[in-house]
């Protein structure tokens, strides 16, 4: 019967199993059986039952039958028969008092709650977010949410407040080959309707939903999957703000459209810290791993990333780390970067890495290229197979390149080459440590084996120190020829002893004492002359990306900056807008490296005056636009044996002002000065006035300068199409010689570079030595023969196929190396005379995308310019 005393013919369970209250019949059995079907029998006795079993048994609380009467009528009540809410749970006001709490005091909530009883299905289809939600905002500090065996879907992210714990029933680190994902379904997986920053967020910030300090959240033995997202920026985990003390033990992140874990600050600056990470697995997702900002007191133990498609694990100033047993393996970038200005606030520190790996990274398997006082501590790195670039290798990629300004200290490092597993892709690494701009190395207990080079110093760092048990090998895997280093202590950045180059110990000694000097109010000058090379065909910036502009950067950061120099007509229009500039030509008009022009311009006849070169124009109202550095401008014109009508110039916003272009009794530089300018970049337009054109009216510009008072000052007076002969005239009338490093415009140091124009053309070698030893007298000559001189030859690439003559350059070089106290650097040697090498590497450039790696004859790309730099700059600065 039913509780109302109507009779009931049978029990009927609903969706849940459940069958409705009922009382048996009066004086039936003793016991009713109910049978659910699949084996499934209830017992049900009866109260008479129950009194008699409580008379053989005493309860200590009371008669049976109090007992049931108490239950009955407390229903809905603490202790009492409980009732259900609408969603067939129990209400936790109805729970006994003290519960979880030792007895007595309020009702705490359940410390241990399981998603389930919130009303998550974990089918995989049902959205769970508010289920779930609502199971971790009731859980409160100290609470832990239980995720059993499902597949738990979300909409939305899932926000953790202070002291939750995030509990699943097991993390699927990874799914390897011949397993399924339906065959482990214990996960939290993001829907294709998926909203938000982020699975899981944590946020410690005073944004009226989440407090000012957050912290102190677990998250064990759960995945987070995003493998049904196929778009948008959603991460794994997202922490912002003051968020202390997390833990993450046992967790596996995969396949989300963004970064596995990642951190930011709050609009006060405020960064999470303090975080714990064991054992998790950062797998296939589509951007970075881990990526952590100024996170103090990081701990990652037993940590993976694998297959990410750009860096494994990113640290930026996160001082006080630790790093032990890490494996990153197989990512579109770097293995691990660490980066930034690293901790240089008191008692800061770095980080130690211990017992790390790495594995078929795309570039650098572990870069280090922070700055700060606080050293990193490198032991037991394994590094393999790492620079793969995409398949092809190249790029000069290392197992591990240390690039920075922070000091690194390496205590057993090993690196092994290898290709793709497939065995498909070219051999990489190209390195096996790199050390490049780096300051303040030690490395020792090594063994580094790569593609070309075990270990590669490039010469631009300072005080590094290589211990004795250091063994290289070059080559594939199969390669075996070892060779042990043995105890190097780098007290300087130059290396005179590399192929290719040529230093006598006293030189410098014009040059060096007037460069230190320009650190402390003094001014400095170098001129370089030379051919296209030189003048920076096909980098992507004519001014700063050619190996002078490299250069220059790297000399006016530590010694001051004496402006931009001189920019020559060379670099208008006129010179470089030929055909095989195009589209690099628009490249440099959009970033000022080449000189805009309006009107009819043509180039000069003659090799007059600095860089060798003048454009000019007798149509009134060409203009031809400059964009130079510093407080002071210099334009240079020439100017003839009769007087020519003036021209205009305008600088910046200012006012124009007409020049008058006077005349003499011979062809002549006239110099047009400009001073109490601010120290910054300055629009110079030069217009020419003149109404008399066809009747030798004309206005011929050799370019522009700007100069500060102090500092280092390098004019690139090289032409595209420049031969040794160009710059051999020394006698005054010639306007040559005498302007680009003599006595009408000197410098405390000259580096020659004119030469692959000569061989191309069948200039023999007595020749260009005859015209190079000219040029070389008029500099001596200037300043008594204070000025110091550089030869360099440029890698000839395939510039000359017919004629072989660059041999005898090189040979005659070295020559004019001794007897001028000069110093030589081949480049051509250094690129192992072989235009296929420096392929290999991208050293080669492209006019169909200035800076890039193509397949030009003898221009270099970006990274071909920088490499010449990287074995010039040190000498110039040692």
């Amino acid at each position: 019967m039913s509780l109302d005393d109507v009779p009931m013919a049978e029990l009927v369970a609903d969706d849940a199993g459940m069958v409705p209250a009922f009382r048996g019949p009066d004086g039936g059995p003793e016991r009713v059986y109910v049978d659910f079907g699949g084996g499934r029998v209830a017992l049900v006795p009866d109260v008479s039952t129950v009194l008699r079993d409580h008379q053989a048994a005493p309860d200590p609380h009371g008669t049976a039958a109090t007992v049931l009467g108490d239950i009955q009528a407390r229903a809905g009540a603490p202790g009492g028969l409980a009732t259900l809410d609408e969603m067939g749970l129990v209400p936790l006001a109805q729970l006994p008092e003290g519960i979880g709490s030792g007895g007595g005091g309020s009702r705490p909530p359940v410390d241990w709650i399981n998603v389930r009883s919130y009303g998550a299905k974990g089918d995989g289809e049902t959205d769970d977010t508010r289920a779930i939600q609502r199971a971790i905002d009731a859980a409160g500090i100290g609470g832990i949410v239980y995720f059993p065996k499902g597949i738990y879907a979300i909409s939305a992210p899932l926000d953790l407040p202070k002291g939750v714990t995030l509990m699943g029933s097991h993390s699927n680190l990874m799914v390897g080959p011949g397993m399924l994902d339906e065959d482990f379904p214990c996960y939290i997986q993001a829907l294709p309707s998926f909203k938000g920053i982020a699975m899981i967020t944590i946020i410690g910030q005073d944004d009226g939903e989440h407090p000012a300090i957050n912290g102190e959240q677990r998250l064990f033995n759960l995945m987070l999957d995003g493998s049904r997202l196929t778009a948008g920026l959603t991460d794994g985990i997202y922490s912002r703000g003051n968020v202390q003390n997390v833990v993450l033990r046992d967790v596996c992140i995969r396949k989300v459209p963004n970064n596995g874990i990642i951190t930011a600050s709050n609009p006060g600056g405020e960064w999470p810290y303090s975080w714990r990470l064991h054992s998790v697995m950062v797998d296939n997702c589509r951007a970075n791993g881990i990526v952590f900002e100024r996170q103090t007191d990081l701990s990652l133990i037993d940590c993976q990333v694998i297959g990410v498609s750009a860096v494994g694990v990113k640290l930026s100033n996160c001082a006080n780390t630790i790093l032990m047993g890490c494996r990153v393996e197989w990512t579109g970038s770097h293995g691990y970067h660490f980066t930034g200005d690293w901790g240089n606030w008191p008692g800061s520190g770095a980080m130690t890495m211990t017992a790390c790996s790495t594995d078929r990274c795309g570039h650098d398997g572990v870069r280090i290229d922070a700055t700060g006082n606080g050293p990193f501590l490198i032991n037991a790195l394994m590094t393999r197979r790492d620079g793969r670039n995409g398949g092809p290798g190249g790029g000069g990629y290392a197992g591990l390149s240390l690039m920075g300004r922070a000091p690194v200290v390496v205590q057993g490092v090993t690196c092994y080459p290898g290709t793709d597993d497939q065995g498909t892709a070219t051999t990489s690494p190209q390195y096996g440590v790199r050390i490049s701009k780096a300051r303040d190395v030690q490395l020792d207990g090594a063994y580094l084996h790569a593609a070309l080079k075990g270990l590669y110093d490039d010469g631009t760092n300072e005080r590094v120190q290589l211990g004795t048990n250091i063994t290289t090998v070059a080559g594939t895997n199969y390669s075996e020829a070892r060779t042990q280093l043995h105890t190097y202590a780098k007290t300087s950045q130059s290396d005179y002893t590399a192929k290719g180059i040529y230093v006598p110990p006293s030189w410098g000694e014009f040059w060096k004492p007037k460069r230190d000097a320009a650190a402390t109010g003094g001014k400095a000058r170098i001129i370089v002359v030379g051919g296209s090379a030189s003048q920076g065909y096909f980098a992507s910036n004519l001014q700063t990306k050619g190996w002078v502009g490299e250069a220059r950067t790297a000399l006016q950061a530590k010694y001051g900056n004496g402006g931009s120099g001189m920019f020559t007509a060379s670099r208008s229009m006129s010179w470089v807008g030929k055909p095989d500039t195009v589209p690099a030509i628009t490249e440099w008009l959009a970033n000022g490296s080449a000189a805009a022009q309006t009107g009819t311009w043509s180039t000069g006849a003659s090799t007059y005056g600095p860089g060798i070169g003048y454009v000019i124009t007798d149509t009134t109202g060409s203009s031809m636009t400059f964009k130079v550095t510093g407080s002071t401008v210099k334009i240079y014109t020439l100017t003839g044996p009769t007087a020519k009508a003036g021209y205009i110039y305008k600088i910046d916003a200012a006012a124009p002002v007409t020049v008058a272009n006077g005349g003499g009794t011979t062809a002549a530089v006239q110099t047009t000065t400009v001073g109490g300018l601010t120290p910054t970049e300055h629009t110079v337009t030069l217009t020419w006035n003149g109404t008399a054109p066809g009747t030798g009216q004309y206005l011929s510009i050799m370019g522009v300068s700007g100069e500060n008072a102090s500092g280092i000052v390098v004019d690139n007076l090289a032409k595209a199409g420049a031969k040794a002969s160009d710059y051999g005239d020394a006698t005054d009338a010639g306007l040559n010689a005498v302007w680009n490093g003599g006595k009408m415009f000197p410098a405390d140091l000259v580096i020659f570079t004119a030469g692959p124009n000569d061989a191309s053309t069948g200039t023999t070698g007595d020749a260009w030595a005859n015209s190079v030893a000219r040029y070389i007298q008029a500099v001596k000559n200037a300043n008594n023969g204070s000025t110091d001189v550089m030869l360099m030859l440029p890698h000839l690439g395939k510039h000359d196929t017919t004629n072989y003559l660059y041999q005898d350059y090189a040979q005659r070089a070295r020559g004019l190396a001794e007897s001028y106290g000069a110093a030589f650097v081949n480049m051509w040697a250094i690129g192992r005379n072989s235009w296929d090498f420096w392929n290999s590497l991208g050293y080669w450039g492209t006019p169909a995308a200035a800076g890039q790696a193509g397949t030009n004859s003898v221009h270099p790309s970006d990274l071909g310019y920088a490499h010449m730099a990287n074995r010039i700059t040190p000498i110039l600065m040692s």
